[in-house]
């Protein structure tokens, strides 16, 4: 009996490379998460190649010794990308109906779908992923896949994503310098909000924040539809820069603190106390009050929000989110959620992981430092281009993701 195939989600985060590998289970009919691993990578910062040798090197370790642990080869590479080089927007397509039936077809649907995307972007960047948010049909919306109906006009709304021509083939030169391919590029907030937030929180309105060490990404969803994303050049890094400077002491030794110790909101301060901090040259320590940490922490924490609250409220759709989901390292730090909501003025805001019922997998992949990793897995797993291993389990349900891959089947939704 053949092994399944490999499918591996590299996720290019802030100063580290995540990467998850998973296959079809034929036994329980699902996507199976095999093994996943995180290394820092000191040839990425914010989502962008700074070094090609030492991400190329960072990419073997991580990829090798996922392949080295399964006795199997990555058949199929799918990469998430972030960082402040990319841009979302959104447009409108129209494609008129000349034949005599009128009915419309799949080509009709891609032509829609080239014709939204014909807009102007700056010079040296590309087209990332276009999604589609809806179509219409001689004005008449809210239909999610005209296939087979008559119409004269269709029209369709789009969600584009573009980036740094520069950056995005620098970051494919280091993955293919050590001999693995990439079969398909992703704003990694994209399959990310499809598999972490519910089509409830979508409905009603929802926001969703990856929290990443140099960056961070936001989505907002409305009507069930993602109406705006963008990433912000700051992230969960500047805690760990704040407690080294103000605590003297080692960028190593304050992540150690940050993460043991470190609380976003006063409620989460379980007791007063003092705790050993190393000096910066490691040859002695001081003990500082943990209150100390939470004096540092909270004010930066809350201008991470700020600015995020500053993004949302250019994006046109202030005030219409009513629930937050967080994802990312950042967000496992007590009371980050009780901040959102203060901040920006959520009725509710939750960790956020990878639903459970889209993938089989150990608990440990289901922390938010894997979701990304694991998002893009999942919706490799939902392309039409894998049918010989997923058709029979995602025509069932599947996700969101796999639901919206099975609508527009064999258009090139996600390339320029």
């Amino acid at each position: 009996m053949a092994k399944p195939n490999i499918i591996a989600g590299l996720d290019i985060g802030s100063g580290k490379l995540t990467a998850i590998a998973a296959a079809h289970d034929a036994q329980t009919n699902t996507l199976q998460v095999l093994t996943g691993r995180s290394i820092p990578c000191k040839g990425v910062r914010g989502g962008v190649v700074s070094d090609i040798r030492q991400t190329s090197t960072a990419v073997t370790q991580l990829l090798g010794g996922i392949e080295h642990e399964l006795n199997k080869d990555i058949s199929n590479l799918f990469v998430g990308v972030r960082g402040a080089h990319l841009e979302s927007f959104s447009n409108h397509g129209t494609y008129n109906i000349s034949r005599i039936d009128k009915e419309i077809t799949q080509a009709d649907m891609e032509l829609a779908i080239e014709n939204a995307k014909a807009m102007p972007i700056k010079n040296d960047n590309e087209i990332i992923n276009v999604i589609p948010q809806g179509f219409a049909i001689d004005k008449l919306r809210g239909i999610s896949n005209p296939e087979g109906m008559e119409g004269s006009l269709l029209e369709v709304d789009v969600h584009i994503t573009t980036g740094s021509s520069t950056h995005i083939n620098n970051l494919a030169k280091a993955i293919q310098r050590p001999g693995y391919k990439i079969d398909g590029t992703f704003y990694g907030l994209v399959p990310l909000g499809d598999c972490v937030l519910t089509q409830e929180e979508k409905e009603i309105g929802a926001m969703i924040i990856d929290l990443g060490g140099e960056t961070m990404s936001v989505g907002l969803y409305i009507e069930g539809i993602l109406k705006f994303s963008r990433d912000i050049p700051y992230g969960c890094d500047l805690i760990t820069s704040d407690l080294s400077r103000l605590l003297h002491t080692s960028r190593f030794n304050a992540k150690e603190i940050k993460e043991k110790y470190g609380v976003a909101f006063p409620t989460f301060l379980d007791e007063e106390g003092e705790i050993p901090v190393p000096s910066l040259d490691g040859r002695s320590t001081h003990n500082i009050k943990k209150s100390y940490i939470l004096d540092i922490i909270q004010p930066r924490v809350e201008e991470l929000f700020e600015q995020i609250q500053h993004c949302i409220a250019t994006s046109g759709y202030k005030n219409l989110a009513i629930v937050g989901v967080l994802t990312g390292g950042g967000s496992l730090m007590p009371g980050m959620t009780d901040q959102a909501v203060n901040i920006l003025g959520l009725k509710e805001v939750r960790r956020g992981a990878v639903q459970r019922d889209l993938v089989t997998c150990d608990e440990e992949f289901l922390d938010p430092v894997y979701s990304t990793a694991l998002a893009l897995a999942i919706s490799a797993s939902d392309n039409s281009s894998y049918d010989d291993y997923t058709r029979e389990r995602y025509d069932k349900g599947g996700s969101a993701f796999g639901k919206i891959g099975r609508f527009f089947k064999g258009l090139d939704l996600f390339g320029g």
